[in-house]
């Protein structure tokens, strides 16, 4: 049985993660800087749960100890994400490399190093940290998940859905993204590479919108709105897809179908 490490374990990739590689018969240990509660949406039965701050290093030695593979999912909003994705890295490696640990899977975002959006520059950062790292690595990049463009339309109000002009996504299942990060646990693919997909459709913001509402219930008017800044053009330019590398897995309409309550 293989021990694997999930850090970021408590957010909605993590526990997907966790979930994943317990059902394939896998020891899991999560770190997380706090532990849920076992009646948490957080919490996923079979887990062991340890706390661990991978910025600030307390707790790392403990969680490393005895584990095979580690999984990074971690995710960091505002100034924070430079830390948590840098420097936590940092610690985060070269503790795992002293305590025996030789693969790390990480997941990071399509064309991540193709924008100047703060966020985006500090998962490139957080890649190049992993590359240079003694650790056989393996990094799966993906479009953004179901989730992603569903919270974009929910934060309209109720008279009014946002939908980004000149806009499209490629979303991708949260559960399909697991399964392909535990694959490479497991050892799929070639150690130190990049592994890029998409989810199984480029549809514009407008398109998926009116899905959303449909789902939902909404009836708010789907309005065109321009997002500014650095992400607003990487989107525009269409960096955030890969139709090349659609994985045929869930798409928006499926997921929908599921989770639009």
């Amino acid at each position: 049985m293989t021990r694997v490490l999930v850090v970021g374990g408590t957010g909605l990739a993590g526990r997907a993660v966790t979930s994943e590689a317990i059902a394939r018969g896998h020891d899991v240990v999560v770190a997380s800087r706090r532990v849920p509660d076992d009646d948490s949406e957080q919490y996923v039965d079979g887990a062991v749960y340890e706390t661990a701050d991978i910025v600030s290093g307390n707790g790392l030695e403990a969680v490393l100890d005895g584990v095979d593979v580690l999984v990074d999912t971690t995710n960091g909003s505002g100034r924070t994400a430079a830390h948590v994705f840098a420097h936590g890295s940092q610690n985060l490696l070269h503790t795992a490399a002293r305590f025996g640990v030789h693969q790390a899977v990480l997941l990071s975002i399509v064309n991540v190093d193709r924008s100047t959006y703060a966020y985006y520059r500090a998962k490139a950062a957080q890649e190049r940290v992993y590359r240079e790292s003694p650790l056989n690595t393996r990094i799966l990049r993906t479009t953004q998940f179901h989730d992603f463009v569903s919270a974009i339309f929910a934060r309209g109000t109720a008279a009014v859905v946002p939908a980004p002009t000149k806009t499209s996504f490629q979303p991708i299942a949260v559960s399909d993204v697991a399964r392909l990060l535990v694959d490479a646990a497991e050892g799929q693919g070639e150690a130190d590479s990049t592994l890029t997909v998409g989810g199984p459709k480029v549809e514009t913001a407008r398109a998926l919108a009116e899905q959303w509402k449909a789902a939902t219930g909404a009836r708010g008017a789907i309005v065109p709105v321009r997002l500014g800044g650095a992400l607003g053009s990487f989107l525009r330019a269409g960096e955030n897809l890969i139709p090349g590398n659609a994985l045929p897995g869930i798409d928006y309409g499926t997921w929908l179908s599921s989770n639009a309550a």
